[in-house]
């Protein structure tokens, strides 16, 4: 007869005692924390990369848009210069048409790559979209004439409009 067993319940379960050596399993439990703490670590890392991509991608959008306006900005002197050249040409039909040919084309690509030309004339001054470059007889506060259009690259202004604007009726009175 097994006396190691006697006066013992069968039905409940005694915990086995533990045939590893505590130093294992202090061992264990400091694998376990360890890899626990490098789990929560690791998706911490994941995270910042995430951001870390995510503010690149804006960086580099930024960065594209800047070179964008920079480029257009150039492009739009040469279409003003082209506009001037068409209003110089005006007496010689032929030259006049080819340049306006060129400047149609010119402003064809403009409105591709998002670019929208505004001319205010008769409109109130608004100094945020454009540039007052000289005053001039006429309404006071609104735009009469434009020097040069304004231009918006999608929805941005990238250009103001520079423009003369009204100081107000001048009255012509007889000093009689």
């Amino acid at each position: 007869m097994d006396r190691r067993r006697v006066g013992k319940d069968p039905t409940l379960k005694a915990a086995e005692p533990s045939l590893k050596p505590t130093y294992v399993e202090q061992l264990e439990a400091k694998v376990e924390r360890m890899e626990t703490a490098f789990k929560q670590k690791s998706e911490e890392l994941e995270k910042d990369a995430a951001r870390s991509r995510e503010r690149i991608k804006a960086d580099l959008e930024h960065r594209f848009r800047d070179a964008e306006r920079k480029l257009m900005l150039e492009v739009l002197d040469i279409a003003d210069d082209l506009r001037r050249a068409c209003e110089l040409t005006a007496a010689d039909p032929a030259l006049n048409q080819g340049l306006s040919l060129v400047l149609a084309r010119y402003n064809s690509f403009l409105e591709k790559h998002g670019c929208e030309m505004f001319s205010p004339v008769g409109d109130e001054f608004d100094p945020e979209h454009m540039e007052a470059v000289r005053m001039t007889d006429g309404k006071k506060g609104q735009v009469v004439d434009v020097y040069q259009p304004g231009i918006y690259l999608e929805g941005d202004l990238l250009r103001p409009a520079k423009v003369s604007v009204g100081a107000g009726e001048v009255s012509q009175t007889d000093p009689s």
